[in-house]
């Protein structure tokens, strides 16, 4: 007894339809049937009941019977089910049963069928019934996968196989009205068991199989069917990768888990042997035969997503699983490559995206992100020229009908982001219709056609395409890219790469309203800047022009984005503060625009804060303004050409001094304003302003960019001087001046000055110099002791000489550009601002500051009056008295203006910690050198072994620094020593911050683990991939909570850029982007640039980022704290005329 619908599919002999009671009524076959189970209840008894074969023949066909009562009577057929639940189970069977257990069995199969039977009845009760008896009977079938494979029979095999193949295509037929219910209900659970056995039974009969595929066929029109097929085809899939690539890809077993969160589709967990494994998945890869025979634009859809599924993971080969362990009995088989996967699946999806028929868009887009990706992922061996041309013929075809391709056209650019990386031949014949169709995308609001991702994701796609053409243009413009015979030839004809590439990211940017977006658009203006800007390309004013307008409406910009993106814009403008002299060559007005526009900004956040800003935003906002600002002064003198913008900056500056609380604050908008200029915010201006008097002209020192201080300590002084400790005290003092310098007053060649700032020293000699002056005789000669220039009396009288006489003093001073000369400050909050400027200045000329009278001239024709010399005996500090007080630091009025400091062992010890205390931001950055075939290691020691790089890896160590030398470099070291870690590294410096390269191949001295764990403390590590694959930073041991930079060359000479931050740790840092393509001249520095910005940001989030003039100023309050002497007037002053060193030590 079977269900009848399976001796119409099948033809197994073996299937021979008997049943005794079928011609009863139905009161005497219940009545039989119930009796017979009645007997069968005391399953204690089954062997006294069931004692011969007999017996269990006599007893399956009447319990066989039950299966195809009405549902009315379901008490009697789940009483069966029960009794061959306890037989499938092994609990209690007769013992006669094992003797012909495989007959016994296919006899309870055919008999257990019969309950798929439709019945008239549609009472909704007895057919939700009907249907909980069927899902119960599906799941005693699926105990025979819990049985050992040799448990029944080949023969047995099949004949279960023969019953789930009829019982699944009765229910999966074409719809009728009779089996509707059913087989909505059933489907997916019959599809379920029908796969999982046919799999576990491991069958190799060629007409079980074509006969499986025959009918599956004609179910394709039910999604129980794809969504069963796309999760069998990826579960072997996943298990042949693993046969092929050993334990790191794939899985160890089949598992095939549908998409379905009920209980009863748990994924299924399948060990077949090896060969049983490949031969079942090319079986049931094929089984649907062509998915474009798929009627149902919805089941086409499924079926596309199921091989894109599929294609990914044999993309991904020795990727999804990060790096491969390094076992020398390990034999590593090349990834499945694009042409064996096109072999597999090309003509299907290649069909697909032709057809292109109507309503089955998102399948066909799906085609297309299966096309793309295949041919965008890395090949060791070339694509077929068929495949490439009909590739490109297929791009070409959906850009030019955009309108009947519009979902196509979103999965292609979402898909081919980094495609102008690859190194597919005759790419290039691309550029114009990704351009043509980008600038339609990115020039408007909205695009008009309709696409299966959103207008945000579609922008972001197409700008991430545009940063890979960005250096194109300047190294193969022009391109000359051939036309396409029969594809609107108009569309390449006059082609202007620059321009498109211009009007895609300018206007563009007007038109974006995402913030992620917004970012990537200032990144890539400043990208934009760097590669034109060497041919002195007009563009950079016009992309200087569109960041300020933007930073120069904040209150637009804040309504519109968040402040992170206003930050990306300010870190974006500081970044090409290198560029000055190139762009002051270009357009002369331009950094004047720029810095007067970021003036204005900051002087409305200081007096109008926004009313929607944290605290925290609003400080960084501020501090980035203020140090963009600094940048573009201090890189150049170009400041000193336009007094306006000096002024402006000033004004600016000036007002974050103000001590300003929320209610104090005269301008706030309301009284709920909590924003306020913070002493963040009072430190940073303060250190800005110090940053631009010092700097401003005088970077480097002669000391060169790794110092920004004088080199000499107070050790350094008394080994100068030749004297011991106790005598040079007589000939030094200290002092603190203004509250925030400590002067170091010594009367020997030296004299320094230690700030917040830094340390400075100066070499004075003192001379009184008159403002003209007539040679003298020849019998008086009094030479100048510096440069040989004449030196004139000491004492000259005042006489009245004809101006014929007169004879101006041939010494010109060079002074540099003086800021009262380029000033005319009348606003009130900038003028404390201005004399801080100007102070310094006012205190050197002063030393050359002379009494002018028109009306009388000095006369050298007077006897010569000698001048008292003082004598080794007298005091020993005179010269620096002298110095003090003609520079007016010593005031008479207020002598608290220069306090003494006691000099003690602990005072020198806050000295030597104030001396150690940074005058620049200090980062350093890991360089780690990846060989080729390294990629594939996941143990950090096997990279780490590297002794040395390739040619290109060594010039780019020259590129992003200056090679120094450990033994004799006095910059900052990063905790690299000659003697201990190696004698050479990269390191740069500039007027604000001093960058370490920890680069591991220079760390010859030591072992792999040790360099490691020096390169994993660092927030940033640049990767220099030399294999052209993919590689995952995690393989680096300890890679956690940090940013990598990877450098890959590209086959075109450029340098393709992957920045990997899994932890989600950069928000607006630039301004090279994931994915980015650039310049071999440009690598260096804008690596470096983006490793300093990203090591900034990290820090401050993390909150380990020190204001290095914040730090001193601690400092030196506690010095000053400590050690300040508060002397009486005459006592202060006792002291600058006696040697009495306890008279200025005293406490």
């Amino acid at each position: 007894m079977f269900l009848q619908h399976i001796s119409e599919v099948t033809s197994n002999q073996h299937l021979q339809k008997t049943g005794t009671l079928i011609t009863y009524p139905l009161d005497i076959k219940k009545s039989i049937i119930f009796h017979v189970l009645s007997v069968a209840k005391d399953v204690d008894n089954f062997d006294r009941i069931l004692s011969s074969t007999f017996h269990i023949k006599w007893f399956l066909e009447f319990t066989g019977q039950a299966f195809s009562l009405p549902i009315d009577h379901h008490s009697i057929i789940e009483q069966a089910i029960t009794i061959y639940q306890y037989w499938f189970s092994g609990e209690k069977i007769p013992k006669v049963f094992e003797a012909k257990k495989d007959y016994f069995l296919q006899q309870i199969f055919g008999h257990m069928s019969l309950i798929f039977q439709p019945r008239e009845d549609t009472n909704k009760d007895n057919m939700k019934k009907h249907i909980e008896l069927c899902k119960k009977v599906i799941q005693l079938y699926s105990l025979i996968q819990n049985k050992p494979k040799d448990y029944i029979t080949e023969e047995t095999w099949k004949h279960l196989l023969n019953i789930i193949l009829g019982v699944t295509d009765s229910l999966l037929q074409k719809d009728s009205q009779s089996v509707s219910v059913l087989s909505k209900e059933l489907s997916g659970q019959i599809l379920k068991l029908l796969f999982d056995l046919w799999l576990i039974s491991e069958i190799k009969d060629i007409k079980m199989w074509n006969l499986l595929k025959s009918l599956a066929h004609c179910w394709s029109h039910r999604k129980e069917t794809i969504l069963q097929w796309c999760a069998t085809i990826f579960g072997l899939s996943n298990r042949v990768l693993g046969i092929l690539y050993g334990e790191f890809e794939g899985t160890i077993t089949t598992t095939i888990a549908l998409p379905v969160s009920d209980k009863m589709f748990q994924p299924s967990l399948i060990d077949l042997p090896n060969e049983n494994v490949v031969f079942a998945w090319e079986k049931i890869l094929y089984i649907l035969e062509n998915p474009n025979s798929i009627t149902s634009p919805e089941l086409f859809y499924l079926a596309m997503n199921g091989l894109s599924d599929v294609v990914d993971l044999l993309l991904n080969v020795g990727i999804r699983n990060e790096f491969k362990k390094a076992e020398s009995s390990l034999i590593l088989r090349d990834p499945p490559d694009g042409n064996s996967i096109l072999k597999m699946f090309g003509k299907w999806i290649f069909e697909a995206v032709e057809k292109n028929r109507s309503s089955f868009e998102k399948g066909t887009a799906v085609a297309y992100k299966i096309l793309c990706n295949i041919f965008c992922a890395h090949q060791k061996r070339p694509f077929l020229d068929d495949y490439i041309n009909e590739f490109f013929m297929s791009i070409i075809l959906a850009f030019e009908n955009e309108i009947d391709f519009g979902s196509s056209i979103g999965a292609i650019l979402q898909n081919t982001e980094n495609i102008f990386t690859t190194n597919l031949e005759g790419l290039y014949i691309l550029i114009p219709y990704y351009l043509k169709i980008i600038n339609k995308i990115l020039t408007k609001d909205q695009t008009t056609f309709t696409s299966t991702i959103s207008n945000e994701e579609l922008r972001k796609s197409s700008i991430k395409i545009i940063k890979t053409l960005i250096c194109l243009p300047n190294y193969f413009d022009p391109l000359e890219i051939p036309l396409i015979e029969g594809y609107s030839k108009d569309n390449v004809k006059n082609f202007k790469f620059i321009t498109h590439l211009r009007t895609s990211i300018i206007k563009g940017f007007a038109h974006e309203v995402s913030s992620q977006n917004a970012k990537i658009y200032l990144n890539l203006m400043i990208s934009l800047l760097f590669e034109t800007i060497q041919k002195q390309s007009t563009m950079s004013p016009l992309i200087l022009l569109t960041i300020q307008k933007f930073i120069c409406q904040p209150s637009k910009a804040q309504a519109s984005f968040p402040t992170e993106v206003f930050l990306t814009a300010i870190n974006a403008l500081r970044s090409i503060t290198c560029l000055i002299p190139l762009i002051n060559k270009v357009s002369q007005q331009s950094l004047p625009n720029v810095v007067t526009g970021l003036s204005r900004v900051l002087l409305e956040y200081l007096q109008n804060p926004p009313s929607k800003i944290k605290q925290l935003e609003y400080d960084l906002v501020v501090c980035g303004m203020l140090n963009t600002i600094c940048d573009f002064i201090v890189n150049s003198q170009w400041i000193f050409m336009f007094p306006n913008v000096l002024e402006s900056v000033l004004k600016s500056i000036g007002s974050a001094f103000k001590e300003v609380g929320v209610e104090d604050f005269k301008n706030v908008k309301s009284k709920e304003q909590k924003v306020h200029i913070s002493n963040k915010v009072n430190a940073e201006a303060h250190s800005v302003l110090l940053r631009i008097i010092r700097h401003c002209g005088n970077f480097p020192l002669s000391l060169g960019p790794s110092n920004m201080s004088s080199l000499i300590t107070e050790e350094k002084l008394i080994e100068m001087s030749g004297m011991s400790k106790e005598e040079f005290s007589e000939h030094v003092r200290y002092f603190l001046l203004n509250d925030e310098q400590i002067l170091t007053a010594v009367d020997v060649p030296i004299k320094e000055e230690n700030d917040i700032s830094g340390r400075y020293s100066w070499q004075f000699k003192f001379r009184t110099l008159p403002m003209s002056y007539k040679p003298p005789l020849e019998s008086e000669q009094y030479l100048h002791e510096w440069e040989g220039i004449p030196r004139p009396p000491l004492y000259p009288i005042k006489k009245n000489i004809p101006k014929t006489q007169k004879h101006e003093l041939n010494v010109k001073y060079d002074f540099r550009p003086k800021f009262s000369n380029c000033l005319s400050v009348k606003d009130e909050i900038s003028y404390s601002c201005l004399q801080h400027v100007l102070s310094v200045q006012h205190r050197m000329e002063s030393v050359f500051r002379y009494i002018q009278d028109e009306s009388s001239q000095w006369d050298i024709s007077q006897p010569k009056i000698e001048r008292v010399e003082l004598t080794e005996n007298d005091f020993k500090f005179n010269s620096s008295r002298l110095l003090l007080s003609n520079t007016g630091m010593m005031r008479v009025s207020d002598h608290s203006y220069l306090i003494l400091l006691n000099q003690s062992e602990q005072f020198f010890e806050a000295l030597k910690t104030l001396d150690e205390c940074p005058e620049r931001i200090q980062q350093t950055i890991g360089v780690v050198y990846v060989d080729e075939g390294q990629n594939r290691y996941y143990k950090g020691d096997v990279i780490f072994k590297n002794e040395k790089g390739d040619e290109n890896f060594d010039q780019f160590l020259r590129e992003i620094g200056w090679i120094v030398d450990l033994s004799i470099h006095s910059g900052y070291k990063g905790k690299l020593e000659a003697e201990k870690t190696g004698q050479f590294t990269p390191y740069y410096a500039n007027y604000s911050n001093e960058i370490i390269f920890q680069v591991s191949t220079l760390m010859e001295k030591l072992k792999p683990e040790e360099r490691m764990n020096i390169i994993h403390k660092n927030y940033v590590v640049i990767v220099w991939c030399k294999d052209q694959r993919y590689f995952s930073a995690k393989s680096i041991e300890g890679g956690n909570n940090k940013v990598f930079i990877i450098i890959r060359p590209h086959y075109t000479g450029l340098f393709k850029i992957e920045i990997q931050d899994d932890y989600d740790l950069i928000r607006y840092s630039g301004p090279l982007m994931n994915g980015s393509l650039i310049s071999r001249n440009l690598l260096g520095r804008l690596i470096r640039i983006t490793a300093m910005n990203i090591h900034q940001e990290i820090s401050m989030r993390k909150g380990t980022f020190v204001e290095p003039f914040e730090n001193r100023r601690k400092f030196v309050n506690l010095i000053a704290t400590s050690f300040s002497r508060k002397l009486s007037y005459d006592k202060f002053f006792s002291g600058w005329f006696t040697n009495e060193t306890k008279i200025v030590n005293q406490k």
